[in-house]
């Protein structure tokens, strides 16, 4: 069987960590004991796979063959803006991603038309996943796009008012980028298969061929959107200066003065409790500080009388998705969607199980988890420390959740230094780049 990127990557991954967990000699150390800023050969090789130095380009995206296309990327980008596509022309994409907040919004649960159950996770990162949203529940950016346009609490319009309005206001930059339009100048009723029983009985109204139209437009601006948000590209942290400096000045003597006006001790004494005594290396590894996969850690439950279930449910909905990879809108040919053709689709480790996130620029992008639940790094590294289990509740849940983290024991300067670590993860607002700046 032919392995996609993606999945070569999770598994570089979890060979990487491997290593790391039982070879890394580095623990904790106090600077009266030795220098915390030495390092062994070995220790530079696994830190060099945390490097967005070390980071490839996005995985191949087979089932949008405008992924890497500039002048998709360049409409996608005005999509993004747009706030004439939403009802009443007020919210856009960038009013939940915001670049100036790393592509997320500072709040706890995204906040449009309506609030949503989840907060809104960043975009930096996300051509690297396999899966988008938080339970996972699409499989491509493309895809994931649509989602938030017919969602009566976010974009909210209808789909054949979408497609209307966007040959309006970019009919010239779509037809030179995906051929001749429909004819949608007529006045149309609001139709979309998702909306309320109005719209849904429009929508079943239409001719097939009128849906099949409108339902193009739709894909091919997720599939724009998709390259523009292909083209967002993480500024290196100071986490970065660092470790390269430490693999090109190794053996110098003058080495420690240049390592140490990167980072202090007190961040590099946390980048090891993190990189081993704490074991947050097991799911945050790679350039991108996650592995992709789906764990429950036991967050508390924002609202006990309607459980959240993750990745149980968000399997579900993606089984039944009509814009997925093997679906007759990807450009991917059906053995090109490994993920979609070995889903994992049951299973106790699926129950209130989330993916992982990106710790980059994570000390500037608070709250935390799911829903918010923690307010800053403190309050996320109490939970770890001393973890609740999950909520299990017969009546809700399929099964008992699996509960995926034990207890970190560490002491209060411990814990300092890790959150002094995640700090140098943040990267600078890159003013100069066109993709992040309307």
């Amino acid at each position: 069987m032919r392995l996609s990127v993606p999945i070569i990557q999770l598994k570089l991954f979890r060979i990487l960590t491997a290593i790391a967990l039982t070879g890394w000699q580095c623990p904790a150390l106090s600077a009266s004991e030795t220098d915390a800023y030495a390092f062994t050969a070995a220790d530079i090789v696994f830190l060099k796979t945390f490097s967005l130095s070390s980071l490839p380009p996005p995985p191949l995206a087979p089932s949008n063959s405008y992924a890497n296309n500039i002048r998709a990327a360049k409409l996608g980008k005005s999509l993004f803006f747009d706030l004439g596509l939403s009802k009443g022309e007020k919210f856009s994409c960038a009013s939940c991603h915001q670049p100036q907040q790393y592509f997320t919004d500072g709040l706890a649960r995204a906040r449009a038309h309506g609030t949503a159950r989840r907060s809104t996770p960043t975009l930096l990162g996300a051509a690297w996943s396999p899966w988008q949203y938080w339970d996972g529940r699409k499989d491509s950016l493309w895809s994931q796009a649509l989602g938030p346009i017919e969602h009566p609490g976010e974009m909210a319009l209808d789909r054949t008012s979408f497609a209307k309005i966007l040959l309006q206001r970019y009919g010239d930059e779509y037809r030179g980028l995906f051929g001749n339009t429909p004819d949608l100048s007529a006045p149309q009723k609001q139709a979309s298969p998702l909306g309320d029983a109005a719209a849904i009985e429009n929508w079943e109204s239409l001719s097939d061929r009128s849906r099949r139209q409108i339902n193009r437009v739709f894909v091919n601006a997720g599939k724009a959107l998709m390259a523009y948000q292909r083209q967002l590209r993480l500024p290196r942290a100071r986490f970065d200066r660092f470790v390269d400096s430490l693999a090109r000045t190794q053996g110098e003597k003058d080495a420690r003065t240049e390592l140490a006006s990167i980072l202090s001790q007190a961040e590099v004494e946390g980048m090891r409790l993190f990189m081993g005594k704490a074991n947050c290396a097991s799911c945050h590894n790679g350039p991108l500080f996650t592995n992709f996969e789906f764990h429950n850690i036991g967050a508390p439950e924002p609202d006990p009388e309607r459980v959240d279930l993750g990745r149980y449910s968000g399997v579900q909905t993606l089984a039944a998705d009509e814009f997925t990879c093997l679906s007759e809108w990807s450009d991917a040919g059906p053995t090109q969607c490994e993920e979609m053709r070995f889903l994992k689709r049951a299973g106790a480790e699926l129950v209130g199980a989330f993916k992982t996130p990106t710790l980059r620029n994570v000390a500037a992008t608070a709250p935390y988890m799911q829903a918010g639940q923690l307010d800053d790094l403190a309050a996320v590294l109490n939970h770890y420390n001393v973890p609740k289990p999950p909520l299990y509740d017969r009546e809700q849940h399929p099964n008992r959740p699996h509960f995926d983290i034990l207890p970190l024991k560490l002491d209060d300067t411990e814990m300092a230094s890790i959150a002094a670590f995640l700090a140098t993860l943040t990267s600078h607002y890159p003013e100069d780049d066109i993709w992040w700046n309307q």
